[in-house]
């Protein structure tokens, strides 16, 4: 596990989860990710639920400015800008849009032919198993040993849409 060392400037960063067990949560990261694509900007999503390491980055990152992380969390250029209720705070006063002058817009926003927009595919080694098998080829026997191609879940990152 390692913090995100790229520059985030003129970027969006938005770490969110698919995980619908609390809807209340859920409900609050589409609010949030539908703000951003109606402004046409280009984000990047951070789904903790998928990768277990954007919850760890996530953890680290709202140590270094004293919060407590509440999905959703936005960074824009690097620097904590709050959950739901700040940006549509935001976003009703006009000051997001404001914000949002140097981020790079997207003319048309549609998701991706390889992963509809989930930034994960199923693992192209174990094909989501999280298991590789491994023959000995002394005694033809076969092993199960962990995927090292993929995380936790069996996903990879998806290479079409995916930096």
């Amino acid at each position: 596990f390692q913090v995100s060392t790229v520059p985030e400037f003129g970027r969006i960063v938005i770490y969110t989860t698919s995980l619908r067990v609390v809807r209340t949560t859920f409900e609050r990261c589409e609010l949030v990710r539908k703000i951003f694509q109606n402004h046409r900007v280009k984000f990047e999503e951070k789904n903790i639920a998928l990768n277990s390491d954007y919850g760890k980055e996530l953890d680290e990152r709202c140590r270094s400015v004293c919060e407590l992380p509440s999905l959703p969390v936005v960074f824009i250029d690097g620097h904590y800008l709050g959950g739901a209720e700040k940006i549509l705070l935001m976003n009703e006063s006009g000051e997001l849009q404001d914000l949002l002058t140097k981020i790079e817009r997207v003319q048309h926003p549609q998701e991706c032919l390889s992963c509809g927009g989930f930034g994960f595919l199923p693992c192209s080694a174990c094909h989501g198993s999280k298991m590789s098998v491994f023959r000995n080829c002394f005694t033809d026997s076969f092993k199960a040993l962990k995927c090292t191609a993929c995380n936790e879940n069996g996903l990879q990152r998806c290479r079409s849409c995916a930096g």
